[in-house]
């Protein structure tokens, strides 16, 4: 829980740096998440309101459905929602040609309906020998053929350190057997595993999550801040290949006096300080939106969770250092500014591109033909020559004045410069 001490440097701080208030409507320089690549999670338990997110925004590098389980005989099980699930994302995986991946988790349902999530002993089981870890591919290819799906991710967690070789000795004969077939392979890994300890193969995709600052396991705080995005992002430097950080949307709520721990959407959060007519703060250090409540009852929480504005700190700190591929943990329950946010912050290059695409032109090309250097065409033009190299090279749109000179010294007509679609670079 939040310390007295805590709470008071927290206003202080936020105070001094007046980042206490709401900010939603804080300028975000997209720009600096150009050659973002972005894919995302949609669960089976929420699927519906996922996929309806999950449309708000275009141009995903690829989607996930979260998740295929264990049954009481260590075999892949499919929860009720799971077919429903797989088909809605099918459908917009069609419709957007987005590429589909299985992500299978180590939850065991047991018979008497027990769950034992994140089961370390039967990964255990499953990677002990030669001949354990083919019957777990088999088992694995038999969902992945039945289900179509592009590709598989093995979100494995809370691993025994001695069962690791193992492990990753199964991650290679997996990436091998798949890479057969064509499909790509992700590897989720937890922030605190020490991966440059370990010589990962290369191959498959390595995805670390960093959003495990604070949750269920901890007192109240943001699910990652500046600090710890950094850190994640230096350790996934380490890993073979092109590695893709995972970030997190939505937040939790912690009751007072008894440690209760309760998983919020964005949607949830921002509900329950409007019906509690509280107004969120947001840390500076974190971007995250935080504040205390009371119900119906008079027992008081505190709710920390992310918007826009959080996810746009967290990328940007991670495109800082170098890290541009994000993966969100999950769509669901998101604000229509979050969604718009994302859709904006993937498309920025797409966008950018097609404006420099409209101010293309032939310029050079007939400039060339004439024997004219550039400075000699931007003299008689009468512009300065760094203003034509902006002109040739679509950074600059001319006025139709310039337009009128350009056509007249190049002996062409306007349309057959400025606007023949007929253009290749």
């Amino acid at each position: 829980m939040l310390t007295t001490k805590n709470i008071i440097f927290i206003v202080i701080s936020c105070l001094f740096f007046s980042g206490c208030q709401e900010k939603k409507q804080q300028t975000m320089d997209l720009s600096v998440l150009d050659e973002l690549k972005f894919s995302a999670w949609v669960t089976e338990w929420q699927w519906q309101s996922g996929v309806e997110d999950l449309r708000q925004v275009e141009g995903l590098d690829r989607a996930q459905v979260f998740a295929a389980y264990f049954d009481g005989e260590d075999h892949i099980y499919f929860r009720d929602k799971m077919d429903d699930a797989i088909a809605g994302m099918k459908k917009l995986s069609k419709e957007r040609n987005i590429p589909l991946d299985l992500t299978i988790v180590n939850d065991l349902f047991l018979p008497d309906g027990t769950v034992v999530h994140k089961d370390s002993e039967l990964i255990g089981r499953l990677i002990e020998t030669p001949e354990s870890r083919k019957q777990h591919i088999d088992n694995i290819l038999e969902y992945i053929d039945t289900y179509q799906f592009e590709g598989l991710e093995i979100d494995y967690e809370n691993i025994n350190e001695e069962d690791l070789p193992n492990l990753i000795q199964f991650y290679q004969e997996l990436h091998v057997v798949l890479e057969a077939q064509g499909k790509p392979l992700r590897i989720i890994l937890e922030p605190n595993l020490h991966v440059e300890q370990y010589n990962f193969p290369t191959g498959p995709v390595y995805v670390m999550m960093a959003y495990n600052l604070h949750g269920g396991h901890s007192e109240p705080g943001p699910k990652a801040d500046d600090e710890f995005i950094r850190k994640v992002v230096n350790k996934m430097n380490t890993l073979p290949g092109q590695p893709v950080i995972a970030l997190s949307a939505g937040g939790f709520s912690w009751q007072h006096g008894n440690g209760e721990t309760k998983t919020l959407t964005e949607m949830d959060a921002e509900g329950l300080a409007e019906t509690a007519d509280v107004v969120p703060m947001r840390d500076p250090s974190s971007g995250s939106m935080y504040f205390d409540y009371q119900d119906a009852h008079g027992d008081t929480f505190t709710v920390w969770y992310g918007d826009q504005q959080t996810l746009y700190q967290w990328m940007k700190i991670s495109a800082e250092e170098g890290q541009t591929r994000v993966s969100l943990w999950r769509m669901g329950g998101m604000e229509t500014s979050t969604l718009e946010f994302l859709n904006k912050a993937v498309n920025y290059k797409a966008k950018a591109r097609g404006e420099n695409e409209m101010f293309a032109n032939h310029i050079k090309e007939l400039r060339k033909q004439m024997n004219l250097t550039q400075a000699e065409l931007a003299e008689r033009v009468g512009i300065g020559r760094t203003a034509l190299s902006k002109i040739e090279n679509g950074a600059y749109y001319p006025s139709a004045k310039t337009m009128k000179k350009i056509s007249d010294v190049l002996n062409k007509p306007i349309g057959e410069i400025f606007f023949n679609t007929d253009i290749s670079s």
